[in-house]
């Protein structure tokens, strides 16, 4: 079984959905910051459309790719459920898609790839194809926005650690082993979910690579990126050596990109 099949129906009652909910202003703070004005977006891995149905909501068209049918079908389904907010208005399109392998039928001036989707990419050169896939789609002077864990954090916070999230209804258990030499996290994910007068239990595991940030921002300039930021997740300051998660703002060249020259632009790279 793949990862998600059964963890997808309940990802967002596990407590998931709330990077998403924090994500959502940071992201409108750095779109201002780096002069992204609104049109449309690739959401990358956009797994139950969280984030997507939010920009759509603010006037994006949406293209959200996902790999998991499953994640993708809860993203249909809270689409629907949001009748009441004339759901049919809002301009999201969902595709399953590998994020290795990218097809777009427009270029959009906005991708994002949000929660540690890429650290999914276990070696470099599936992170690159990522990169490329993305330049590729994205119109001159369109921004790629992600976010990744860095090593750091896998070694510090996924090393032998047990997280539990425990409701009436639902209890999420995260055991992860590291592995110091490669610099990966597997971590085995068992859900028991209340069905009437008994718990349906499904297992997981989800294994996530961390990369050093010099190596990162090589594939990015090696594909033709320019990287605009770089920001301790959540705020606007540079990331120091202990910062769990970076995130990133790399710009495809173009005549759209703003101006070097506006001292208002970013360069916190």
């Amino acid at each position: 079984m793949g990862i998600y099949e059964r963890y997808a129906a309940i990802y967002d009652a596990s407590g998931q959905i709330s990077f998403s909910l924090q994500m959502l202003p940071y992201l409108d703070s750095l779109l201002e910051r780096h002069r992204v004005t609104r049109g449309s977006m690739l959401e990358l891995a956009c797994g139950t459309g969280t984030v997507a149905l939010a920009m759509a909501r603010k006037g994006w068209r949406v293209l959200g790719v996902d790999g998991s049918a499953h994640m993708l079908a809860e993203a249909r389904r809270k689409q629907t459920q949001s009748q009441g907010e004339d759901a049919q208005a809002l301009d999201v399109h969902w595709l399953q898609q590998d994020m290795r392998h990218l097809a777009l039928g427009e270029p959009v001036q906005l991708a994002t790839c949000l929660y540690d989707s890429l650290n999914y990419m276990l070696v470099s050169e599936d992170l690159q194809a990522v990169f490329r896939g993305v330049y590729r789609v994205l119109a001159p002077g369109g921004l790629l926005v992600f976010d990744m864990n860095t090593p750091w954090a896998l070694a510090t916070f996924w090393d032998d650690s047990t997280y539990v999230t425990d409701t009436q209804d639902l209890t999420v258990i995260l055991e992860s082993r590291f592995d110091a030499y490669r610099q990966r996290t597997t971590v085995k994910v068992t859900c028991f979910e209340r069905q009437g007068d008994l718990y349906r239990k499904a297992i997981e595991e989800h294994t996530e690579q961390g990369y050093p940030r010099e190596h990162i921002a090589t594939l990015l300039t090696d594909v033709g990126f320019q990287i605009e930021g770089m920001y301790h997740c959540f705020t606007f300051e540079p990331p120091t050596a202990s910062c769990p998660r970076i995130l990133w703002a790399a710009r495809k060249p173009g005549a759209s990109a703003p101006s070097t020259d506006d001292p208002d632009a970013s360069t916190d790279s």
